[in-house]
């Protein structure tokens, strides 16, 4: 269980949360609460850190247009 703060009035667990209230939550990430102990790692992959998308046989990868044309 994270302890966590709420940044906005939030309604989590049945229960309306006031901006700065402090409580403990078990659920899935939450934008809007700020993680104090625990909790889930926000690990956000950027585009260069993500698989690249496979392709079927025979096919070739779309070329990438510049700004300048």
């Amino acid at each position: 269980m994270a302890r966590v703060k709420a940044k906005v009035v939030v309604f989590i667990d049945n229960h309306l949360r006031q901006e700065g209230e402090m409580f403990n939550y078990d659920g899935p990430f939450n934008k809007h609460l700020e993680y104090l102990e625990g909790g889930p790692q926000a690990e956000r992959a950027s585009h260069e850190d993500a698989p690249a998308p496979k392709l079927r046989p025979g096919r070739k990868p779309k070329a990438e247009t510049s700004a300048a044309d």
